[in-house]
């Protein structure tokens, strides 16, 4: 409740409203075009993992050539990355950003084993998602 100057209180009926607004050039009824253009809007969520994850943002040299290939490089990372992700993963998993999926499967302690021509990933007791990487791991295999 505000209290505004005469003293009265006065009830707020919109502080847990949202409003959105969609222009468009279609013909077509409102809810047809909100449908159509819910959740499309998210590209700053795209270029914000790029930059955290993958340092789409910084510059390497003063090359333009080298820049553009450095850039599509990453892109192509990114690329793969979320083909990994929509292939392998749980759907649990699959809403991860590359810095959570760092966090969660990456920065674990484990240990690479060589052991005649075979090497073996010896992962920690203690990690947690130690069967969700498995899981990913078959599923990679079977990409082939």
């Amino acid at each position: 409740m505000k209290r505004y100057d005469d003293g009265h209180p006065q009830l707020e009926l919109d502080l847990f409203w949202q409003y959105e607004a969609m222009v468009t050039t279609e013909a077509w009824e409102a809810i047809d075009v909100w449908r159509f253009y819910n959740q499309r809007c998210c590209m700053e969520n795209y270029i914000k993992d790029g930059k955290n994850g993958f340092a789409i943002h910084r510059i390497p040299t003063l090359s333009f050539a080298a820049n553009e290939i450095d850039l599509l490089l990453k892109l192509l990372a990114y690329n793969l990355f979320e083909r990994f992700k929509l292939q392998c993963w749980n759907p649990i998993h699959r809403s991860f950003t590359i810095h959570q999926f760092r966090r969660e499967f990456i920065h674990c302690a484990g240990v690479l084993v060589r052991s005649g021509r075979q090497f073996t990933l010896k992962l920690a007791q203690s990690f947690q998602n130690k069967w969700a990487w498995l899981r990913m791991e078959q599923k990679s295999i079977l990409l082939e």
